[in-house]
């Protein structure tokens, strides 16, 4: 009887003949005689952190993560939006608070209320 252990996942399987596929895959070795496996090394695959499906890994640390979090208070010292009835001027200046760049903040005048608005008001 030849035996054959995973070393991902500590499996032990036992062949009456020579398997040329186990043989052949990287991550099964032949045991000799009564010889205990060593415990499974998990591959690259198993090693990542787990997420829930549709969640993206983000980290709290780097350059990355330094800009999105100035990005979110930036978001947030803007403040609410104004009325739906307040002066085009009104929305100028909210929408120059949340502008990112300076091409962003270049545009906003010449953008007319109604876009100002759809780009820059509530749920946006």
């Amino acid at each position: 009887m030849i035996r054959y252990h995973n070393s991902n996942t500590g499996e032990v399987v036992e062949r009456e003949q020579e398997d040329a596929r186990l043989e052949a895959l990287a991550n099964w070795e032949r045991l000799e005689g009564d010889e205990t496996p060593d415990a499974p090394t998990p591959d690259s695959v198993l090693k990542r952190p787990q997420t829930a499906p549709g969640t993206a890994l983000t980290s709290t640390e780097g350059p990355r993560a330094a800009a999105e979090e100035e990005y979110r208070e930036q978001q947030e010292d803007a403040g609410d939006p104004p009325d739906r009835s307040a002066s085009k001027d009104a929305w100028i200046e909210y929408a120059q608070k949340r502008a990112v760049s300076d091409e962003e903040r270049a545009e906003i005048p010449s953008l007319t209320k109604s876009v100002l608005i759809a780009k820059y008001g509530e749920g946006a």
